[in-house]
């Protein structure tokens, strides 16, 4: 069985319903850092999955979704204005750190990573 990592799940959607479903349908699985850019949990089977399930909902001669793995939710940098909520991410805390000396410069912390609905551990 694969191991379980992070991904960054990125869209774009020419038509504003379709744009609505596959959010709505992305929102379920995942953690929202932006409008259209998610971070989800699971193994590279999963996620394979859950691109063919979002395919569906798309145009795909018009619109665009592309799944980048990550090596965690730390290794992330931030800048500007942050949506993400610690409790969100498991640790009930702030969910950036920020570094003196760079201003807006931000990284998610993660000490407990949240399981996300399509992740389904051994049996």
């Amino acid at each position: 069985m694969s191991q379980s990592g992070w991904y960054l799940l990125a869209y774009d959607i020419a038509d504003p319903r379709r744009l609505q479903r596959l959010h709505r349908a992305v929102r379920r699985e995942g953690i929202a850092l932006q409008r259209s850019v998610f971070l989800v949990q699971g193994t590279e089977s999963a996620i394979e999955a859950l691109l063919d399930r979002l395919e569906t909902l798309m145009d795909v001669a018009k619109d665009d979704l592309r799944a980048y793995p990550v090596a965690a939710p730390s290794a992330l940098q931030l800048r500007g204005q942050c949506v993400v909520q610690g409790h969100l991410l498991g640790d009930g805390e702030a969910a950036t750190e920020s570094r003196a000396g760079a201003p807006g410069w931000r990284a998610l912390t993660t000490p407990t990573p949240p399981v996300l609905p399509f992740t389904r551990s051994p049996t």
